[in-house]
């Protein structure tokens, strides 16, 4: 038996380490449909044996024992540590955690969630070579909000990382890589259950009472100067060489990242499988 095959206990978790579930829910199979993946949801391990995750009622803790008796939620949890920080790197690891913790009770965007799914499915099921399929990646980075008011899974995982106060700034962002096309076929929808799932998720999802949510954006959306815009495209989309240093400097619009775009991130190394019992 090979080590990421092997269960692995609670005990064998690091803070920063990064928990990919698959969920048995109707929502959980579209989500993993969606990117190509076996993952629908996403969570990192923080101290105190707990993790912190972007759920319908907002960013929270939860405890580590806890995670793994939900087996009626769960199928399984894989465990992914991080190359960076370096496992002496306790500055950047606390960085990192302090950027991720910072997100706590911050809501999901129930509301925007089919917009979101919809551009990331376009994103990963258009054909076309690896060339054409990052520029329709970064065009749909650009028409996509990055409202970091409002989060989403792995989206909460992945500014973790990336937003850790370290010098330089971005050092411990995740590289994400864009796929060939793999033909997922859709799976079957319980299309009653998935409604039901949804409805609930979006009660959960509202406030529970009517005072000021400190996350709600007060100003009106700026829309800039169109020059400006187009400037900025044209430097995304690599339309103009001498604004864009190479290829591999993209960093994608956060709210974009799916659970599959941590699984195949060459900044994470599959460790072994949650032992989970009821």
């Amino acid at each position: 038996m090979t080590q990421a095959s092997q269960p692995l206990s609670i005990d064998a978790l690091k803070p920063g380490d990064v928990l990919l579930h698959m969920g048995k829910g109707e929502l959980s199979k579209l989500i993993a449909w969606v990117g190509d993946s076996e993952y629908s949801h996403a969570a990192m391990v923080v101290e105190g044996g707990q993790l912190i995750e972007a759920a319908a009622a907002g960013v929270r803790h939860a405890g580590l024992p806890e995670r793994t008796r939900m087996v009626a939620n769960f199928q399984f949890i894989d465990v992914y540590r991080p190359l960076r920080p370096d496992p002496g790197n306790d500055k950047d690891r606390a960085a990192m955690l302090a950027s991720i913790n910072t997100y706590l009770g911050r809501p999901y965007p129930m509301t925007s969630l089919f917009t979101l799914g919809i551009a990331c499915a376009v994103r990963n099921k258009i054909p076309g070579d690896p060339a054409f399929r990052e520029f329709v990646r970064v065009a749909l980075d650009l028409v996509i909000n990055n409202d970091s008011n409002q989060v989403v899974c792995s989206e909460l995982v992945y500014r973790g990382f990336d937003e850790a106060a370290t010098k330089p700034a971005h050092a411990l962002r995740l590289k994400i890589i864009t796929r060939p096309v793999q033909g997922t076929p859709l799976p079957r929808i319980d299309l009653a259950a998935l409604l039901i799932e949804s409805l609930d998720d979006y009660k959960r999802s509202r406030p529970q009472t009517r005072g000021h949510n400190p996350f709600e954006a007060t100003a009106e959306h700026d829309e800039g100067d169109i020059d400006e815009l187009v400037l900025q495209a044209r430097a995304q989309l690599g339309l103009d060489a001498s604004m864009r240093a190479s290829k591999g400097d993209y960093a994608p619009n956060p709210k974009t990242i799916l659970p599959a775009d941590l699984q195949f991130s060459p900044g994470l190394t599959r460790l072994g499988r949650l032992a989970m019992r009821a």
